[in-house]
């Protein structure tokens, strides 16, 4: 009787030292993945509270949510041709964001918030836009972890895209950051349906 106790003891504390050795791993690599490198995460209720902010509201041109495409290019440089472009890096449609009215934010006018996210229910704040007097020009600061942010200019067009120019010289070369969202939701036809069935 006592050999089969000890050797339930035996199998018991083998059984949880194993228990502890696979749990320990998974628990740390669970750690590493929920961390987000972006300093500001707004969670489900954060989302709806902004938009549940608008109902009294219409949607502003600018909202919506867009396919991001983006271009490096360089020009000049030491015995190159001044004049010659040479495209470096091409991404296109990498990432969809939201673009909507932060209203829950006192200084901020839109908030762009990436739908790609490694903690389930929260999503990064990538940015934000503010408008100029014309209307269609925006002032866009990008955020990047353990940054101060990098600024573009940007101007929306009649076919609700909007495009980004930020250009730098790095020795003698003059490098170009072309950045272009393109509105996936909603259309210019769904706005245009969503108002005659207002009307009715």
């Amino acid at each position: 009787m006592r050999k089969f106790v000890i050797l339930v003891v035996v199998f018991a504390l083998s059984f949880a030292f194993c228990s502890a050795q696979v749990v320990q791993p998974l628990s740390s690599k669970s750690r590493k993945e929920k961390a987000s490198p972006f300093a500001e995460q707004i969670d489900f209720e954060g989302m709806v509270k902004r938009y549940l902010m608008k109902d009294s509201e219409p949607m502003e041109k600018l909202e919506g949510i867009y396919s991001v495409s983006a271009i490096i290019s360089r020009r000049g440089g030491f015995l190159a041709n001044p004049n010659r472009e040479k495209v470096i890096v091409r991404k296109d449609n990498y990432a969809k964001v939201v673009i909507i009215k932060d209203s829950e934010h006192p200084n901020r006018e839109y908030v762009e918030v990436s739908l790609a996210s490694k903690i389930p229910g929260k999503y990064p704040v990538v940015g934000e836009f503010t408008s100029l007097a014309e209307g269609n020009a925006f002032v866009y600061k990008h955020y990047e972890p353990k940054t101060t942010g990098i600024s573009y200019s940007f101007v929306m067009s009649e076919f609700d895209i909007l495009d980004g120019v930020l250009t730098e010289i790095v020795r003698r070369k003059t490098i170009t950051y072309k950045l272009s969202y393109l509105k996936i939701y909603p259309k210019k036809e769904d706005a245009a349906l969503r108002k005659l069935t207002d009307r009715r």
